[in-house]
C-alpha cells in the first residue's frame, strides 16, 4: 500500500472531515463526532474506509448524521477522473435522463493523500437480491446499462479501450496456461478458443461511455433500482464488454450458487430483452456480446484457477480451483 494511503492520523482526519462539511454547508457547519471502520471491505485493489459523522450546521439547527466512503487512489489523476464522472452522471439524473439507477455522490477530494470521499449507499446486495427478486433485478439492471451507455459523460482518456483483438491478443497464452492446468479439458478449450478467433466481432457502430465492471459485486438493489458502483475502469468502447461481462459474472453465479439464480436462460435473455428496449438500435449487438461474454468466462476462470492472492491459503485456493474446474466442465462444452 502507497505510504500516502496509509498517513492519515486522527487530526488530519478530523481536518478533513471538517473542512468537507463547511465546503457543503457553509462556514457554520461543525464536527460534533465522528469514527472510522478502516476495515470496510476487503474486496477490490484500492483501499476503502467508512466515517460516521455526526454535524452541527449552524444557526442553531439539529445535528445531522452523514455516512461517507473514503476511496485512496494511487493516482491523482485516476481519483479525478471517477469523481468527475460521478459528478457528470449526478448532473444528467438531475437534468431528468433518469434510468432507474443511482450512483455515490461526490463530497470531496483530498488530494494530497488522493482520497476521495463519496456518500455511502445503502442497498442489498444485487447478488443477494436476485434470488427473491430475479425478474425485477434483471430488468433493473439492463434499463440501468442502456442508460449508463447513453450518459452524456466526457471522458479525457489517453488510453484507447481495448479492442476485441486486443482481448483475444491477452486470452490466447491464458488458454494456454489453462490447458496445462486442467489437461482434461485441453480439447473443449482449443475448440473455444478456435470459435472465438473465427468470429472476432467488428467494432460497435460507435463507442460509448462503458462501466468497465457492471457486475454484481459492483451493484445494489434498493426500492427496486440498480444502485452503481465502483467506476474505477469506466472508458468508452462496445456496450456489449459491458454487458458480455455482466452475463458471465451472472453464469458464474447460476453453476456457483443455483439457489440464487436457477434459469440463467431466461434471465440472460430477460436481461438483454430489456436492454435493448432501452437503447438505440443496434443489429449486431448479439453476436458481440455473445463473443464479450465467453471471453470474460475464460479469463475468469483463468484467475480462479492461477491467482493465489485473493483467497489464500489451502482451503481458500482449493475452492477457487474446483469452481474454475467447474466452470470449464459447463462452459467450454456445447
Amino acid at each position: 500500500m502507497d505510504a500516502l494511503a496509509t498517513a492519515l492520523d486522527t487530526a488530519e482526519t478530523e481536518r478533513l472531515l471538517s473542512a468537507a462539511l463547511r465546503a457543503l454547508h457553509g462556514a457554520g457547519a461543525a464536527l460534533q463526532r465522528w469514527s472510522v471502520n478502516e476495515g470496510f471491505t476487503a474486496y477490490g485493489k484500492r483501499r476503502v474506509v467508512h466515517y460516521d459523522l455526526q454535524a452541527r450546521l449552524g444557526g442553531g439547527a439539529e445535528a445531522r448524521h452523514y455516512e461517507w466512503l473514503g476511496k485512496f487512489y494511487d493516482r491523482d489523476d485516476d481519483a479525478r477522473r471517477v469523481a468527475s464522472v460521478l459528478r457528470q452522471l449526478a448532473a444528467a439524473a438531475v437534468a431528468g435522463a433518469r434510468d432507474g439507477s443511482a450512483v455515490p455522490g461526490v463530497v470531496a477530494y483530498h488530494a494530497p493523500r488522493r482520497l476521495l470521499l463519496l456518500t455511502y449507499e445503502p442497498g442489498e446486495p444485487v447478488a443477494s437480491a436476485i434470488g427473491h427478486a430475479t425478474r425485477a433485478v434483471v430488468a433493473a439492471m439492463g434499463r440501468a446499462l442502456a442508460g449508463l451507455h447513453v450518459a452524456p459523460v466526457a471522458l479525457d482518456e489517453t488510453v484507447a479501450p481495448a479492442s476485441a483483438a486486443t482481448v483475444l491478443a491477452d486470452l490466447r497464452p491464458r488458454v494456454a496456461e489453462l490447458c496445462g492446468r486442467f489437461p482434461g479439458e485441453r480439447a473443449g478449450l482449443a475448440r473455444a478458443l478456435a470459435e472465438l478467433e473465427r468470429a472476432v466481432p467488428p467494432p460497435p457502430p460507435a463507442a460509448c461511455f462503458v462501466h468497465g465492471d457492471f457486475g454484481p459485486a459492483n451493484l445494489l438493489w434498493r426500492n427496486g433500482e440498480i444502485v452503481v458502483l465502483d467506476f474505477d475502469k469506466c472508458t468508452r468502447g462496445d456496450p456489449a464488454a459491458d454487458l458480455g461481462n455482466l452475463l458471465a459474472q451472472l453464469f458464474r453465479m447460476s453453476v456457483r450458487k443455483p439457489d440464487r439464480l436457477r434459469d440463467f436462460a431466461a434471465a440472460r435473455a430477460g436481461l438483454l430483452e430489456t436492454y435493448q428496449r432501452w437503447s438505440p438500435p443496434d443489429p449486431g449487438l448479439g453476436p458481440r456480446v455473445a463473443w464479450y461474454e465467453r471471453t470474460t468466462l475464460l479469463r475468469k476462470i483463468h484467475r480462479l484457477a492461477f491467482n493465489t492472492t485473493r483467497h489464500p491459503g489451502p482451503e481458500g485456493l482449493g475452492q477457487r480451483q474446483a469452481e474454475a474446474a467447474r466452470l470449464l466442465e459447463v462452459g467450454t462444452r456445447d
